[in-house]
This record gives structure tokens, sequence and C-alpha cells, in this order.
């Protein structure tokens, strides 16, 4: 039995196939990356970009209780609906 060695491989830098596919988690569409190249051009620095998300975070905050709330109050009227045969 001989071994042969393998060839090491060397990188020409062409792409054999697109792997930009739509419907995959890394796929960028134009309108993504421009608007990802627009935000890095804001120049936030860490605490600004952390401020912004709290914000985005605390005005979506009161749609997320209320569909939190309306889903624990149909839970529980059906609960009470079952249970009160």
């Amino acid at each position: 039995m001989s071994k042969k060695k393998k060839e090491k491989f060397i990188d020409e830098g062409y792409t054999v196939a697109n792997m930009n596919v739509e419907g995959l988690p890394w796929f960028m569409s134009e309108k993504h990356v421009k608007a990802k190249k627009k935000l890095v051009d804001l120049n936030l620095s860490e605490k600004e970009r952390r401020a912004m998300m709290r914000g985005a975070f605390l005005a979506y905050m009161p749609v997320f209780l209320a569909i939190l709330t309306g889903f624990v109050g149909a839970y529980l009227l059906f609960l009470l609906l079952i249970t009160n045969r």
C-alpha cells in the first residue's frame, strides 16, 4: 500500500458559485447593503449605538406588552371556559 501525498490547496480567488441566495440567513440585497453602509457612515460610538437600541426597545415595549397581555388573557379565558363545565 502506497500513501499518496495530498496536494496543497491553493486558492485562486475565483468564485465557483454565488452563495448570496435569497432566503438564506446571510443573504444581503442591495437595499440591505446600502442601509448598513448608511449606518456605518453615521460614525456612532458604542455608547450612542447602545442608547439608540435602548430607545427602540423602549418604544416597542408597550406594543409587546399589549400583545403578551392579549395572549395571556385569551389563554386564561380558555382555561376558565373548559374548567367550568
